[in-house]
């Protein structure tokens, strides 16, 4: 049996290495886009304070992957694939042979229709990371556009570093899937009292740049001077490589309760898959998915119902479920 798997997050390796465990004998290819091996993606904005060293990130390199007896192929990215050959074609050149194929293709940072706005102001993978800490060297003052926890742990981030910080949110209050208007009010309380600059209920229209210098300009008037920029306005799925092979399609890879897509021996877990209607984005959700899929697939389970999934907050000193204690006690 031989398997080829499309992304090397958290959903492909733990698929990989799963079914490694399962079944020693199954032939496992993994496609390691990025070429870093798996890295703690949700641990990012902890380097980018400079509270944890980038080695420290990695949580299964390229030689440690190999030593699992994963084929591993890296630096290059999935183009295409024919469900019908059962082939996939690699940027590369190559194209390899498969008899399953797990799409584990994760999901890019979604860029708003902001005049000025760039992907390089996305914070969502090592490579950004590394953009981002040749920036904050000299940076003094930043925007973060987005109040949600991706965003307020990149504002924390940048203001470990001591840089001025101001986070826009065109929701009135911080943190609107998570929190209740009073739960999000004691969460604000905590972010001004720290410092920051909270532009709450605003749109953002512009961002101009100007050696190096950018401003924000919001729908209020307001202009926000800034060394740098950071957009933390959630995430999209990537789905074109399926989409363009006739997979059905929606905000995320259309699977079935055992990871199926509607072609045939075509799976997608991790953030790229939209299961039950939902596409999750969340670390956990996308290892649940990839031990789910191994043991399915070694036909040790049948199916998977997803668990419900409470998202924290990794801000030292904030706890989301003691924010949520305090407003009912208030």
């Amino acid at each position: 049996m031989k398997i080829v798997i499309a992304g090397c997050g958290v959903a492909g390796f733990t698929a990989a290495k799963k079914l490694k465990e399962l079944e020693p004998q199954t032939e496992i290819t993994l496609i390691d886009r990025e070429g870093y091996g798996l890295y703690s993606r949700m641990r990012l904005p902890e380097s980018l304070a400079g509270t944890l060293p980038e080695t420290k990130l990695i949580l299964s390199s390229p030689e440690a992957t190999a030593s699992l007896g994963i084929q591993l192929v890296s630096g290059v990215t999935a183009l295409s694939f024919d469900p019908g050959a059962r082939t996939l074609q690699l940027s590369d050149g190559r194209s390899l042979a498969y008899d399953k194929l797990i799409l584990a293709l994760g999901a890019d940072a979604s860029l708003p229709q902001i005049e000025g706005a760039e992907p390089s102001m996305t914070f969502r993978t090592l490579g950004d990371l590394h953009h981002f800490l040749s920036e904050v060297r000299t940076a003094q003052t930043a925007t973060v556009i987005g109040g949600g926890l991706l965003g307020l742990e990149n504002a924390h981030a940048l203001h470990e570093r001591g840089i001025r910080v101001s986070i826009v949110e065109f929701m009135p209050r911080l943190l609107p899937k998570q929190l209740t208007e009073k739960e999000s009010e004691l969460l604000q309380e905590k972010f001004l009292e720290a410092g920051y600059q909270l532009c709450l209920g605003r749109k953002t229209l512009a961002i101009h740049s100007d050696q190096g210098v950018s401003s924000v300009e919001l729908d209020d008037g307001t202009v926000l001077r800034s060394d740098l920029v950071v957009i933390s306005a959630g995430i999209r799925p990537v789905t074109q490589l399926a989409k363009d092979a006739g997979a059905a399609v929606d905000r995320g890879i259309l699977v079935n309760t055992r990871f199926e897509t509607s072609l045939q021996d075509v799976y997608a877990i991790g953030d790229c898959a939209q299961i039950g209607g939902v596409t999750y984005g969340l670390w956990i959700a996308a290892k649940d998915q990839a031990i789910a899929l191994a043991e399915i697939l070694a036909n040790r389970r049948s199916s998977f119902e997803s668990p419900v999934y409470q998202p924290s907050l990794k801000i030292p000193g904030i706890k989301l479920n003691e924010i949520r204690m305090a407003a009912q006690n208030k």
